[in-house]
């Protein structure tokens, strides 16, 4: 598999090249445990302020999440990129409600922005 492929991309197909050979799960129970467990493995890595540890650890989970999707029919690149996009268009709402209210970013709760997010949540709906 090239190495030259996005990293998302090329997990896919490692995977399915593994699949191939009969190396997978019998169903998406195994790839969505295998998430919850690498999750606690950052958790785990994070309370001992390991970087190494925690960059191996989300790394893993980075991976799981990819065999997820795969199992869910979803390619993981094409959910990412919407992800950034929904990203985008809910953060330019909350700086545009911000602007409108003679306010900045930097000078609001978090408290505040979240509340903005699920209202440019709503938004999209």
């Amino acid at each position: 598999v090239a190495l030259a492929l996005p990293a998302l991309v090329r997990a896919a197909k490692l995977q399915r090249r593994a699949a191939r050979v009969g190396f997978d799960w019998p169903d998406i129970t195994g790839p969505l445990a295998k998430c919850h467990e690498e999750l606690a493995e950052v958790e785990e890595a994070l309370a001992q302020r390991d970087q190494r540890q925690v960059e191996a650890e989300i790394g893993d989970l980075l991976f799981a999440v990819v065999n997820l999707a795969r199992f869910a029919g979803v390619e993981a690149e094409q959910a990412l990129h919407s992800s950034n996009r929904r990203f985008v268009a809910r953060f330019g709402y909350i700086e545009q409600q911000l602007r409108q209210q003679g306010e900045e970013c930097a000078e609001v709760t978090l408290q505040r922005l979240e509340e903005l997010w699920r209202q440019a949540k709503l938004a999209e709906q």
